[in-house]
């Protein structure tokens, strides 16, 4: 227990308060790809890289709140965070996915991406990414 709980640690020193509190204040996760489970837990190898810009809007002492997300150089979407430190939910106007993403380490994340039921797609299912990252703030 107290294994995991010292990267968590970490990371949040390295995202604490004040650091979050500047204007401009952002979070980067430079990631790779390790494996790509299914939401029935299959999983294979996954490569490929994942740039995460996290950026606070409006969020208390604790980085609960209002922030912006931005994959790669996409344009920045609103996303609720729960702390500074994740996890950040957001989804894409359009695309029908629930995404989830969540520090696991000081050098590692997951991302759940959960498809919700369409005409379509009338079954929900997941797909969850665990990557390593260079975490950056």
């Amino acid at each position: 227990m107290i294994r995991r709980a010292a990267p968590l640690a970490l990371a949040a020193a390295l995202l604490s308060p004040a650091s979050l509190s500047a204007e401009g204040a952002r979070i980067t996760l430079d990631c790779g790809f390790q494996q790509s489970c299914s939401e029935a837990g299959q999983c294979s190898p996954y490569g490929g890289s994942q740039v995460f810009t996290l950026a606070p809007e409006n969020t208390d002492v604790a980085g609960s709140g209002d922030w912006t997300i931005a994959l790669g150089e996409t344009a920045p979407l609103p996303a609720r965070g729960l702390s500074r430190t994740g996890p950040w939910t957001w989804q894409r106007p359009g695309d029908g996915h629930l995404h989830s993403l969540v520090l696991t380490g000081t050098d590692s994340a997951m991302w759940v991406r959960q498809w919700l039921p369409t005409e379509l797609y009338p079954e929900t299912y997941a797909e969850v990414d665990f990557m390593l990252c260079e975490v950056t703030g």
